[in-house]
């Protein structure tokens, strides 16, 4: 009865130390991955988290931090209001410019209008 009970702890002790060390390799690989991978335990290789985005269902895709969208468009649609706002203000400059010189080269071409004198009969 001894040497069956020695066969049994020593089976368990095999077994708990094959699982920690079974675990503690399982951590070595999932640290190896970076930070924009997680370990696939399937294919036991870090899959990078892009890979997420086009298959969803990929067991551990949640361990992934969340991408977040570019905002490249609203780059784009605030640079182009901008432009389109400085060619509207430089566009009323230079009209206003035009105008203010227009009236302030016209000539008198005309003679002034005298109400008393001696040039008109009344």
């Amino acid at each position: 009865m001894d040497s069956s009970a020695t066969l049994r702890c020593l089976y368990w002790i095999s077994l708990v130390f094959a699982t920690l060390i079974n675990g503690i390799n399982a951590d070595k690989s999932s640290a190896l991955c970076a930070k924009s991978e997680f370990w696939n335990n399937d294919a036991a290789v870090c899959v990078p988290c892009y890979e997420c985005k086009q298959y969803p269902k990929i067991p551990s895709c949640d361990t992934c931090p969340p991408i977040e969208p570019s905002d490249s468009w609203r780059v784009a649609a605030i640079t182009s209001l901008s432009v389109l706002a400085a060619v509207i203000v430089f566009g009323a400059l230079l009209i206003g410019v035009l105008v203010h010189q227009c009236r302030s080269r016209r000539t008198l071409r005309d003679p002034i209008e005298e109400t008393t004198g001696p040039l008109y009969a009344v």
